[in-house]
């Protein structure tokens, strides 16, 4: 059965490929036919295809933005540090509108470094990467064969991010990054024999959904945004690198979650309890609903769980999963570490630990417009105000009519907690 590695584009942050391929190699799943990659992710698949991991890390290590670009490279695309930087771009953009694009030079050496030809062809894994037409943007698929004699410009046009880099042109005709027909290229792997793919997007929001949990690819992606393609901020990339290591090893099964990660747990009674609790909260939204009319679904809660955790039918973890996820997000807990259930349930219930209490002031001394004191709460004080709201019905102050057409979600939270408070109480 050949085995094929697809890598996505995405500048600096092809460190989260990395990461997950660390984990791919400890989980002995690194025995791949074909390698297909775009963009910094077809620069990614030619090292591997040489069996220079341990140099595709060493790279990402050491990189820095004069090994990118000749002059400024900004500390990201944010307007308001563009407009605080320009003094030091504007050398650089004039260049960038003299020569339609900046100074990569220092890019095309670096690539001179990495791409070994004699290692590449010696290799028994094939090899496929990506670049587009500047003229209409049609789809390149460069072999390992067209790699023989422009591997080097091939590599660069694959990657070439126009406007922002400048179009390189092979045999007069120009070209510019894959990207811009296919920035994952899943099916060019397929083309080329694949029968089982493991694919490493760059994107939180998957870029081929269709591909998601469909045997036989395998689809890892970062369950955050990453930073700009362009940032070379190395704590960043470190938490890239971590992050997709542990994405990887959870899709092998060696630790299970979505965005956070744990020890592998059995679901008791009390989720049993929870999950039952949650149907029946979805049929109270729906009946809720006359005050508002996008609340007409049946399941609003799973609804916006399938949305958040990009798929097409919830399991029932993930159910636990993705309300876990928004939990420790709105506590800030450490997503770079591997929890115990009861370790996470101890962290997030602390925070909520004043709003069980029976005299938790829900409604702060002075306040006469409760509706205006609401609206100034975050997600994770509407949870807190629902969560004591539910331990002492007497203390509501809105209607559950009015609660489940506002908060919906937030009653789900709360329920959560409820949950995990019984459960930490029996241990």
């Amino acid at each position: 059965m050949k085995k094929a590695l697809v890598l996505a584009g995405g500048g600096t942050r092809g460190i989260y490929q990395a990461g997950a391929i660390e984990a791919l190699r400890e989980l002995g799943e690194d025995d791949w036919n074909i390698i297909t990659g775009t963009s910094v992710g077809a620069l990614n698949a030619c090292m591997l295809v040489q069996h220079d991991f341990d140099r595709m890390i060493d790279m990402y290590e050491n990189i820095a933005p004069d090994q990118f670009i000749n002059g400024f490279v900004p500390s990201d695309m944010h307007i308001m540090n563009l407009i605080r930087e320009r003094d030091q771009m504007i050398p650089s953009f004039k260049q960038w509108v003299q020569q339609h694009g900046v100074d990569i030079r220092p890019l095309e050496q670096m690539v001179d470094e990495y791409y070994i030809p004699e290692r590449f062809f010696a290799s028994d894994i094939d090899f496929g990467a990506i670049a587009a037409t500047a003229k209409g943007h049609e789809g390149v698929y460069i072999t390992k064969d067209m790699m023989r004699e422009h591997g080097h410009d091939w590599l660069l046009a694959s990657a070439a991010a126009y406007p922002v880099f400048p179009v390189k042109v092979i045999d007069g005709v120009e070209y510019v990054d894959g990207g811009y027909f296919d920035n994952f290229p899943v099916d060019f792997a397929l083309r080329l024999g694949a029968e089982r793919i493991i694919a490493i997007d760059l994107s939180a929001s998957p870029r081929h959904p269709n591909y998601l949990d469909h045997y036989p690819v395998v689809y890892i992606h970062p369950h955050e945004e990453l930073f700009n393609f362009l940032d070379f901020d190395h704590e960043k990339m470190r938490h890239a690198r971590r992050i997709g290591y542990l994405d990887a090893m959870k899709k092998f099964g060696r630790y299970e979650g979505e965005k956070f990660t744990f020890e592998h747990f059995e679901l008791d009674h009390y989720f049993d309890e929870w999950y039952l609790s949650l149907m029946k909260l979805e049929t109270r939204i729906k009946l809720a609903s006359n005050l508002n009319e996008r609340f007409l679904s049946e399941d609003v809660i799973s609804k916006r769980l399938r949305n958040q955790l990009h798929v097409t039918h919830l399991t029932r973890k993930q159910y636990l999963y993705g309300m876990v996820d928004v939990l420790m997000d709105m506590c800030g807990l450490d997503c770079e570490k591997v929890w115990t259930v009861s370790e996470a349930q101890k962290q997030v219930l602390a925070q909520f630990a004043e709003c069980v209490e029976e005299d938790y002031a829900y409604i702060p001394q002075g306040v006469m417009d409760i509706a205006s004191y609401v609206r100034t709460l975050d997600q994770k004080g509407i949870t807190g105000k629902l969560l004591h709201a539910t331990l002492y019905p007497e203390h509501k102050v809105f209607s559950d009519h009015v609660l489940l057409t506002m908060y919906p979600f937030e009653q789900a939270l709360a329920e959560a907690l409820i949950m995990a408070m019984k459960q930490l109480a029996e241990v």
